[in-house]
């Protein structure tokens, strides 16, 4: 075991040169709080804590502000549906259950198709209610963030970063913020199966209000451009690539830190170009139309807004089926009466 942990952690890869292991016991013994392996202990409660959160903003204040907004909920339109199919039709007869085996295999296979369907289909109050929920978590979080970081001198002169390294005191507020982070996160690990399929918040979408989408697109657009394309690598990696080399020097760890960085930064040219696809699309049709950076989401609602629910579907189905039955049937018999009565009239002759 120690062979293994003195080559993962390998002071020579990650650390610059004259730095060690064991003097950050020092500075540690010198008043300096350090993060440590076990400050991941409280990721885990909180993380609890967030989920906890999570549901009872979503139930009691994401969902009655939703549905205040005319968002529909696609679970009750269902539910009454599946009442309306389950009402008997024996007035008309019973034609359907013991009718014909082709209508019977037919209602099955739309029956298993409209189950399908809804089962994949989530209704657009939960897409906005768990949009809701990212939305004021990253909004809090944000707030917070600048509360915290106004004060630190390395925001504003980055070269702080990397001087007078590894002396540098982590703080409670920067220590809280990376704990909550984490837990967030971590949080989602375990959600991730429950969450409903959406790709990012478009809670204006799901209330269709239009121009509010537009107008905060506009907005997200052009923050996006000032942060990930302009402030991102001018600050942020001309101080990880250029700063960092003049004040530590070469190291391992920096060709594999900076590597990751670099290539998030690709990631951001390439997501910017797929958003500048949505805005031209969105000038031709006057609005925005769909994020390529996300699934199709909205077809479904757009699909239910058209053509009703699939059980709704389903149940049409079943009516036109077994009215053609009923015609069907109803020659049939027409027929049948002509035909004895033709024989009768043969037999009297």
């Amino acid at each position: 075991m120690d062979l293994i942990s003195a080559t993962i952690w390998n002071e020579n890869f990650w650390l610059p040169k004259n730095v060690t292991w064991k003097g950050f016991s020092k500075i540690e013994d010198n008043g300096v709080r350090l993060p440590l392996l076990h400050d991941l202990l409280y990721v885990y409660p909180l993380a609890g804590v967030l989920y906890i959160a999570r549901l009872i903003f979503e139930k009691y204040i994401a969902q009655p502000y939703g549905r205040s907004l005319g968002i529909r909920d696609m679970q009750s339109s269902n539910k009454r549906c599946i009442q309306q199919q389950q009402q008997p039709s024996r007035k008309k007869g019973n034609s359907i259950d013991s009718g014909h085996g082709d209508l019977s295999k037919t209602a099955n296979e739309n029956r298993k198709s409209s189950s399908q369907l809804s089962y994949h289909r989530v209704s657009p109050l939960a897409k906005f209610s768990e949009s809701c929920w990212r939305f004021v978590f990253y909004l809090s979080v944000f707030i917070y963030g600048i509360i915290v970081l106004r004060n630190k001198s390395w925001v504003w002169d980055t070269r702080h970063c990397w001087l007078n390294h590894p002396n540098q005191q982590l703080t409670k507020d920067i220590f809280w913020y990376y704990m909550i982070e984490l837990a967030f996160y971590w949080s989602l690990v375990f959600s991730q199966f429950i969450d409903v399929k959406r790709k990012s918040a478009k809670m204006a979408k799901y209330a269709r209000a239009q121009r509010v989408c537009d107008t905060l697109f506009v907005i997200f657009a052009l923050v996006w451009f000032v942060t990930r394309l302009c402030y991102f690598p001018y600050k942020v990696l001309y101080t990880t690539i250029y700063e960092e080399v003049e004040i530590l020097g070469y190291f391992p760890a920096f060709y594999l830190f900076n590597g990751l960085l670099i290539l998030l930064q690709c990631l951001h040219y390439f997501w910017f170009y797929l958003i500048c696809q949505v805005a031209i699309g969105a000038l031709k049709a006057g609005k925005v139309e769909k994020d390529q950076r996300s699934d199709s989401e909205d077809s479904d609602d757009e699909t239910y807004t058209k053509s009703g629910s699939p059980l709704q579907q389903h149940h049409s189905s079943l009516t036109k089926i077994h009215n053609d039955n009923s015609s069907k049937k109803s020659s049939e018999n027409t027929l049948l009466k002509t035909s004895n009565s033709m024989d009768g009239t043969k037999k009297k002759r």
